[in-house]
């Protein structure tokens, strides 16, 4: 990957790596391979960069997990809304995600 671009524009924000835009349009007549390559490409680095990231980016990732894969269900009865914290004043939340068909399965 020598050169990306994060942009944004009036469809919305697209990542264009050498040339080519991650954004499918409906008329888009590419070889869905170009794409799933330059995605592949941006996992693997993600992959070579782990042990540099921070718990935000962590956060981020898991987030993209339960909100995509379809296994985790949003467990209300337990998860915590936001609420200001008495000693320092932060915002506080605890948000607990359960396998689907496992419910004594590990929290992430």
């Amino acid at each position: 990957m020598e050169k990306i671009i994060l942009s944004e524009n009036c469809f919305g924000p697209d990542v264009i790596i050498n040339g080519e835009s991650l954004f499918i349009h409906e008329y888009d007549n590419r070889d869905p391979k170009i794409i799933e390559g330059l995605q592949d490409s941006l996992i693997s680095k993600l992959h070579e960069l782990k042990s540099g990231m921070g718990i935000n980016d962590w956060t981020a990732i898991a987030e993209i997990v339960v909100s995509l894969s379809g296994e985790y269900e949003y467990d209300e009865e337990n998860s915590i809304d936001y609420s200001s914290c008495d000693q320092c004043g932060n915002w506080n939340h605890k948000k607990i995600y359960k396998k689907i068909n496992e419910k004594n399965s590990k929290v992430i």
